[in-house]
């Protein structure tokens, strides 16, 4: 049995440990939740039915038979830290909520999170670290590169490409066949219309770029 740990034991990580307990993998006893990882101690402080925070990601070694799933909501402190955790050696796995309805081939990849009631349609592309959370939905042939997040009600259309770290937040959609370009960002409740430039946040309905 693999001993999983979480990275992450805030409010995302919270959710996850909820996932993890939600998979068929978790039932057909593949592993077991040994804890989480966090610099930050008293996360948990106040809250019932969680395991420990065993140490920070920065002073973990990865011991044998522990399996990791990063669970921080936004992209970059996500690719930072499980990058830490790769580098050591550390091997990430999938998890996929029961009430998930997944129609595409995701063996092939690591680290990837799929929430309940998400729906992934036929043929669609996704890539390593890519977290999809509650109700999110993706469309035939869509496309998400590796590190990007769906936030909760997003969606995205038939022949939609999000590239690498990118970003959506709760409840935007992307109309068909554009592109979100790597690290873009869309606000919540944006409707994108038209590509989105590398790098480029946006916001609104239709989706413009985002001005301080």
């Amino acid at each position: 049995m693999k001993n999983l740990v979480i990275i992450g034991a805030r409010g995302f990580g919270r959710e996850v440990f909820d996932l993890a307990t939600n998979t068929q993998a978790f039932i057909d006893g593949e592993y077991q939740i040994k804890g989480f990882l966090d610099d930050k101690i008293d996360a948990l402080e106040g809250y019932k039915g969680y395991p420990e925070i065993i140490d920070s990601v920065e002073h973990y070694t990865p011991e044998e038979n522990d399996v990791f799933v990063c669970a921080l909501g936004t992209v970059q402190p996500k690719k930072e830290y499980a990058e830490m955790i790769l580098a050591k050696g550390g091997e990430f796995i999938n998890l996929v909520d029961l009430k998930a309805n997944v129609r595409s081939d995701i063996s092939h990849l690591k680290g990837v999170l799929i929430f309940s009631f998400v729906f992934v349609s036929v043929d669609v592309t996704l890539s390593d670290f890519v977290s999809l959370q509650h109700f999110s939905c993706l469309g035939h042939d869509a496309r998400v590169g590796k590190w990007s997040h769906m936030s909760s009600y997003s969606t995205i259309t038939g022949y939609t490409v999000l590239e690498d770290e990118v970003m959506l937040q709760t409840g935007a959609k992307v109309v068909p066949k554009k592109t979100v370009g790597k690290g873009g960002f869309v606000g919540a409740g944006s409707l994108v219309i038209r590509n989105v430039k590398p790098g480029q946040s946006v916001f609104g309905s239709p989706a413009l770029p985002m001005t301080l």
